[in-house]
């Protein structure tokens, strides 16, 4: 026996009903970005000797979806409140240093320590952070103090975050 055009809309939204009922969410079948937040940022050049508290510029950005990230002030910007987790990694080479901060508004949350004096080679570090940000609320990475040494460029050192 066929169904009726309107038996099968019946059918379908008592399903739907079920579905929600126990705690699934309707979602469309179409896959978009559609509020994600997300960046990913590396560093081009080398940096050496920076001035205290100096920021880190991540001038080469490969994704930038919901458009916080400022490659020319290397200053995220949350479009909406959120928990926000991210994540820088340096690279500095031998008998070199660089230490850096994660900033929220002009308060350290987090630090990274790469250290190349008394290693051979280059040596990388990473530190992740997960902030609670309202709208409009700034995130950078800058050099600690003034132990901004020496980080290497060439896309080694990278600043990368995104909406939880």
């Amino acid at each position: 026996m066929k169904e009726t055009p309107q038996q099968i809309i019946n059918k379908y939204n008592n399903y739907r009903t079920i579905c929600n009922g126990l705690g699934y969410q309707n979602l469309s079948c179409k896959a978009d970005n559609k509020g994600a937040i997300a960046f990913h940022s590396t560093l081009s050049n080398d940096l050496e000797n920076m001035r205290k508290q100096q920021t880190v510029i991540f001038d080469n950005v490969t994704l930038n979806e919901g458009k916080g990230y400022n490659k020319k002030t290397g200053v995220f910007t949350a479009p909406m409140e959120g928990v926000y987790t991210f994540s820088w990694t340096t690279m500095s080479k031998y008998s070199k240093y660089f230490v850096s901060e994660i900033v929220h508004d002009g308060k350290p949350i987090a630090y990274n320590h790469t250290d190349g004096r008394g290693a051979g080679g280059h040596n990388m570090s990473s530190t992740n952070a997960n902030i609670k940000l309202k709208k409009g609320d700034k995130v950078w990475i800058r050099a600690h103090r003034d132990w901004g040494q020496f980080a290497n460029g060439g896309n080694w050192c990278n600043f990368s975050g995104n909406k939880l």
